[in-house]
């Protein structure tokens, strides 16, 4: 969603790529702002494993990253190599936090085939 706005980060004047969290950001910015409350969750689900201090919260909050890092890589916004990285390592760690969140319980089971036994 690239547009003639400027990022609304702390004197930025690079453009818009994506609004996250109601803040229009550039991808500099954007993958910042995600490291940071990907860091976040992730220091709460080890420090707090097993009880409820990690909340839904932060599931949605990682689900959010994870869609804004796609609608990036999907838009018309030229990447560079880097760039890239930053994102789809956003998309992995979100993966990563969002399986913890479920939980064991709701994790699926590999089995193997039946003729592979």
């Amino acid at each position: 969603m690239p547009t003639a706005e400027s990022c609304h980060g702390r004197d930025c004047s690079r453009p818009v790529v994506v609004t996250f969290r109601a803040q229009a950001l550039c991808l500099d910015h954007f993958c910042t702002r995600c490291y940071e409350l990907l860091d976040e969750i992730d220091r709460c689900q080890r420090c707090h494993s097993g009880t409820s201090a990690c909340t839904a919260e932060h599931g949605l909050i990682a689900d959010e990253c994870a869609a804004r890092a796609l609608d990036v890589c999907m838009s018309e916004t030229l990447l560079n190599n880097l760039e890239r990285a930053r994102l789809l390592d956003i998309l992995l760690w979100c993966g990563d936090l969002s399986s913890l969140h479920r939980g064991k319980n709701a994790r699926a089971v590999f089995r193997a085939p039946a003729h592979a036994r």
